[in-house]
Protein backbone atom coordinates (compact mmCIF):
# COMPACT_ATOMS: atom_id res chain seq x y z
CA UNK A 1 0.00 0.00 0.00
CA UNK A 2 1.29 3.37 -0.67
CA UNK A 3 1.83 5.91 1.59
CA UNK A 4 -0.28 8.04 -0.52
CA UNK A 5 -3.46 5.84 0.03
CA UNK A 6 -2.66 5.29 4.18
CA UNK A 7 -2.61 9.07 4.51
CA UNK A 8 -5.51 9.30 3.17
CA UNK A 9 -7.14 6.89 4.84
CA UNK A 10 -6.02 8.30 8.00
CA UNK A 11 -7.36 12.11 6.84
CA UNK A 12 -10.65 9.94 6.00
CA UNK A 13 -10.59 8.52 9.73
CA UNK A 14 -9.83 11.63 11.84
CA UNK A 15 -13.10 13.84 9.16
CA UNK A 16 -15.71 11.06 10.25
CA UNK A 17 -14.16 11.34 13.89
CA UNK A 18 -14.44 14.73 14.46
CA UNK A 19 -17.95 14.97 12.21
CA UNK A 20 -19.26 12.03 15.05
CA UNK A 21 -18.00 14.55 17.62
CA UNK A 22 -19.82 18.01 16.54
CA UNK A 23 -22.76 15.77 15.36
CA UNK A 24 -23.22 15.01 19.22
CA UNK A 25 -22.55 18.65 20.22
CA UNK A 26 -24.95 19.77 17.49
CA UNK A 27 -27.96 17.15 18.92
CA UNK A 28 -26.74 18.41 22.17
CA UNK A 29 -27.72 22.44 21.15
CA UNK A 30 -30.87 21.37 19.50
CA UNK A 31 -32.45 20.03 22.69
CA UNK A 32 -30.58 23.29 24.89
CA UNK A 33 -32.09 25.73 22.10
CA UNK A 34 -35.95 23.96 22.67
CA UNK A 35 -35.41 23.99 26.58
CA UNK A 36 -34.48 27.58 26.25
CA UNK A 37 -37.31 28.88 23.92
CA UNK A 38 -40.56 27.32 25.16
CA UNK A 39 -43.35 28.19 22.90
CA UNK A 40 -46.02 27.94 26.24
CA UNK A 41 -44.94 30.51 28.11
CA UNK A 42 -47.23 33.31 27.88
CA UNK A 43 -44.77 36.01 29.05
CA UNK A 44 -42.25 36.19 26.38
CA UNK A 45 -40.41 38.55 28.32
CA UNK A 46 -39.24 35.54 30.21
CA UNK A 47 -37.95 33.87 27.26
CA UNK A 48 -33.75 33.05 27.22
CA UNK A 49 -33.08 34.50 24.07
CA UNK A 50 -29.45 35.69 24.64
CA UNK A 51 -28.90 32.41 25.83
CA UNK A 52 -30.85 30.87 22.61
CA UNK A 53 -28.82 33.21 20.38
CA UNK A 54 -25.45 32.22 21.64
CA UNK A 55 -26.18 28.26 21.30
CA UNK A 56 -27.86 28.78 17.78
CA UNK A 57 -24.93 31.01 17.00
CA UNK A 58 -22.42 27.72 17.98
CA UNK A 59 -24.98 25.55 16.11
CA UNK A 60 -24.85 27.13 12.83
CA UNK A 61 -20.88 27.34 13.27
CA UNK A 62 -21.22 23.56 13.98
CA UNK A 63 -23.96 22.69 10.74
CA UNK A 64 -21.42 24.58 8.43
CA UNK A 65 -18.47 22.51 9.53
CA UNK A 66 -20.54 19.36 9.44
CA UNK A 67 -21.37 20.51 5.79
CA UNK A 68 -17.80 20.90 5.05
CA UNK A 69 -16.27 17.56 6.57
CA UNK A 70 -19.44 15.69 4.72
CA UNK A 71 -18.74 16.87 1.07
CA UNK A 72 -14.66 15.89 2.55
CA UNK A 73 -15.64 12.13 3.46
CA UNK A 74 -17.59 11.70 0.68
CA UNK A 75 -14.54 12.62 -1.51
CA UNK A 76 -12.73 10.79 0.44
CA UNK A 77 -14.34 7.57 0.20
CA UNK A 78 -15.08 8.29 -3.74
CA UNK A 79 -11.45 8.09 -3.87
CA UNK A 80 -11.41 4.72 -2.41
CA UNK A 81 -14.68 3.12 -4.35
Amino acid sequence: MNIERIQLKGQLAEAKAEYRNLDVEASGLVILVRSLLNPFEDDNTKQETEKALVSLTRLNEIVTELRRLKKKIQDLEAYFD
